[in-house]
Formats: C-alpha cells, structure tokens, sequence
C-alpha cells in the first residue's frame, strides 16, 4: 500500500470530506476545550436559538457522532458582527460561558443539562459571521467501536460519523509511534484478515468488503505516522 496525499475524488466524496471536516475539527476542540458543570437557565436546544432576521442556518446530518457519542452540528450565516452575535447567544444560553480566541476564529462552550455546547464562529464581513454550533451528549455511552483491522499503538485524533439517509460516512484519524514502512505492513495483514479486499484505484489506497467501501491515507508524523481512514457503509 503506497503514501498517499490526496484527496478522494469519486462522484459524492468531496461533499461528505467537506461536511466530515467540520466534525474532524469539533472532535479537537472537544479534547482541547475544560470541562465544566451544566447550567439548567436559558435555551435548552441549538433548534431553540434565535438567530437574527436574514440568517441562514442548516443541519449537517441526520444523525451525527463525535467520538461515539450522539451529536448535532448546524452551520449558519449571520448580518451581523462577531461580536455582536457572540453577546446574543450568550444573552440566550449563560452556560457558554467559556471563550477562547484562536487565528481568526472565536469560540464559546459550556455544559447545557447533559450536553456539550460549542459555538465556532469568524467574521465574514463587518456585518457577517458564519461558523458552526453543535451540542454533543457527553454523559451517553459512546457509540464508536476500534475496527478489528486496525493495528495495536493507535492514539485517536478524530472520530466523526454520520448518517446520510441509508448510508453512514466515517472519518477517523490514528496517530502511530511507528514509521509509515512498518505500518503499510501491519495495515495490509489486518485488513486482509478482516475480508477486506484492496482495488485496483488509486494504487491499493482503495478498499472494499461485501458493500463497504473505504479510503486511507497514511503519512509521516513526528517520526511516527498518521491514518485517516474514510469509509462508506449502508
């Protein structure tokens, strides 16, 4: 199995990558942002918020997963500043009591009941802003499971699923101590164990089982290597 460091670009993939992506980065922020206690006051759903007159706001999924665990993830387009709309949804949800400030990006998160609120947000304009909010159930039973293909030594970096009318679309990245050598090896043995069959496309980066389809790439990290794995299953 060669290196690879492109993107899929069969017919459908390039708008799950572009819809996973925005999970892949909510799965970081969920691992970086403090973990704080809920507050029962104010909005109790994302469906809840009031969004300024003009704003656009659209669900991402049916169904969505962060690291197993049940979540939503709405976008949205805003006429209004950054900071004006960040002081509206907390005027509306005090639990996002929690800022951060990162390159170009303001962030806001905090316990709603049992769930994990995060508002990513950047400006668009002097009067726009567009970003993301999503709530994930941090206290229900994670859903996830480590496919049995996958070599020992992994340390999750990103695990996103969501279900697309009868399709579930998975992005899940691993980091290794191991070079990239070694783990095509271990990779190869794994998956082949499981009934996974390579395709001749893109050089064995493609693989099939039954009616799952699947794409990997696998690069140099810190001496080590990264796995992102992107899948497809009815």
């Amino acid at each position: 199995m060669k290196q690879d460091r492109t993107m899929p670009k069969r017919g459908g993939v390039r708008r799950h990558v572009g819809l996973l992506a925005v999970g892949v980065g909510l799965c970081g922020l969920f691992l970086l942002l403090p973990q704080r206690a809920g507050a029962s006051a104010g909005v109790s759903s994302l469906e809840g918020l009031r969004l300024p007159a003009g704003a656009v706001r659209e669900r991402m999924a049916d169904r969505m997963w962060l690291h197993g665990m049940p979540a939503q993830v709405w976008v949205f387009d805003v006429p209004q500043s950054l900071s004006a709309f960040a002081k509206a949804l907390t005027a509306q949800q005090p639990a996002l009591a929690d800022l951060h400030v990162l390159p170009g990006q303001l962030i806001l998160s905090g316990h709603v009941g049992n769930d994990r609120w995060v508002a990513q947000m950047e400006s668009a304009g002097a009067e726009r802003t567009v970003g993301s909010l999503s709530s994930i159930s941090v206290r229900a039973a994670p859903a996830g499971q480590v496919p049995g293909w996958l070599p020992k030594g992994a340390r999750v970096r990103a695990d996103v699923a969501v279900m697309e009318g009868r399709v579930k679309v998975t992005d899940r990245i691993w980091q290794y101590a191991v070079p990239p050598q070694k783990l095509t090896e271990l990779l190869d043995a794994g998956l082949r164990r499981a009934g996974w069959v390579p395709q001749s496309e893109g050089a064995g980066q493609w693989w099939a089982r039954e009616r799952e389809r699947m794409r990997l790439w696998l690069v140099p990290v810190d001496g080590g290597s990264g796995l992102r794995a992107l899948g497809w299953a009815p």
